[in-house]
C-alpha cells in the first residue's frame, strides 16, 4: 500500500488567501508613493491626455481628485441666428482649478450639464515640462519658444496681452481644422505660470511686428487651453489661458522642509545684510 502524506488544503488556501491580500495591499501602497513622488509627473501627463473637449467633469475629477477652486464666470460663445448669421452671447461657465502638487495647475470650464468645454494645464516648475499636442505639432511646455508655432493671423484672433504694475498675460490663437479635430489652441505666457516672460515692449493698442516676432523668439509657452467649442476666445484671452494668479498664489505648495529651510536661508541672509548695512552707517561704532 502506497504512503501518501496528509495535506490540509484548508490550511494551504487560506495562507495563499492572506500572502495574495498582502501582496496586493503592498502593490497599492508602493504605487501611491511612486504617483506622489519620482512618477508624479508621468500620471500627471498620463492623466491629462485622457482629457479631451466634452468629458464629463466627474470623469476628471476621477483622475485628478477634488479641485482646490471652483468659481462661475461669463465668457462669449458664437450663436447662429434665426438668419444663420453669427452672434455673440454671454454663457456662464463653471471654472475648476487643480493645483498639480507645486508642479503646475489643471483648469477645466464646464457648463450647467458638467461638460467640460474648455481645460488648459499651466507648468510652475522645471521638474515639469510635459510634452503637449497642439493641433498635429507637439510642444513642450516650459521651454518650447512662441516662435516654433506659426505666426498669429493679423487679420483674424489675437494676440492678446496684458501688462500692468504687477500682473501680466500673454496669449496667442491657433487652428488647425479637420487635423486639430476642429478644436482651438490658446498658448501663451502666464503670470502664474513658470517661465514667465512679461510682454514688455508694447502699447495696449498694438504690437509692432519686430517687438512681436523678438518677443515670440524669448518667450517660453508655459501655458495651453484647448476649447472643443466657437467661444470667442477674446472673451477670456489673455488671462483665462491659465488660472487667475491672485487666486492661486496664496496657496502653499511647497513641502514642509523646504519651506523651512527657505525660511532659514533668508532669515541668515537678511540678518547678514542687516549687519553689513550698520558697519557702513557706523565705521567707528559697535556692530551689536
Amino acid at each position: 500500500m502506497t504512503f501518501l502524506p496528509s495535506i490540509d488544503t484548508k490550511l494551504n488556501v487560506w495562507t495563499l488567501a492572506a500572502v495574495l491580500t498582502a501582496l496586493y495591499t503592498l502593490l497599492g501602497l508602493v504605487r501611491r508613493g511612486w504617483r506622489a513622488t519620482l512618477g508624479k509627473r508621468r500620471h500627471l501627463v498620463k492623466a491629462y491626455r485622457r482629457v479631451a473637449p466634452f468629458v464629463r467633469h466627474d470623469y476628471v475629477r476621477n483622475l485628478f481628485g477634488e479641485p482646490a477652486w471652483e468659481h462661475k464666470q461669463k465668457v462669449q460663445k458664437h450663436h447662429a441666428d434665426k438668419r444663420d448669421k453669427v452672434v455673440r452671447r454671454d454663457v456662464e461657465l463653471t471654472v475648476r482649478t487643480w493645483p498639480l502638487g507645486a508642479l503646475g495647475y489643471l483648469v477645466t470650464w464646464c457648463n450647467d450639464g458638467d461638460e467640460v468645454l474648455m481645460y488648459s494645464l499651466t507648468t510652475t516648475s522645471r521638474l515639469f515640462r510635459p510634452h503637449v499636442a497642439i493641433g498635429d505639432r507637439r510642444i513642450t511646455l516650459g521651454r518650447t519658444p512662441l516662435a516654433a508655432l506659426p505666426d498669429p493671423d493679423p487679420e483674424g484672433f489675437g494676440p492678446w496681452h496684458g501688462l500692468g504694475a504687477r500682473r501680466f498675460s500673454y496669449a496667442e490663437h491657433h487652428y488647425f481644422g479637420n487635423p486639430g479635430g476642429y478644436r482651438d489652441w490658446v498658448v501663451g505666457v502666464s503670470d502664474s505660470g513658470s517661465p514667465a516672460l512679461a510682454p514688455v515692449g508694447c502699447d495696449q493698442a498694438e504690437w509692432g511686428h519686430e517687438k512681436l516676432a523678438d518677443y515670440r523668439r524669448r518667450a517660453r509657452i508655459n501655458s495651453v487651453l484647448v476649447a472643443g467649442s466657437p467661444f470667442d476666445i477674446a472673451s477670456i484671452a489673455p488671462y483665462g489661458i491659465a488660472p487667475d494668479h491672485d487666486r492661486v498664489r496664496l496657496l502653499e505648495l511647497r513641502h514642509p522642509v523646504r519651506v523651512a529651510v527657505s525660511t532659514a536661508y533668508w532669515s541668515i541672509r537678511n540678518a547678514g545684510q542687516d549687519r553689513v548695512e550698520r558697519r557702513r552707517s557706523n565705521p567707528g561704532g559697535s556692530t551689536n
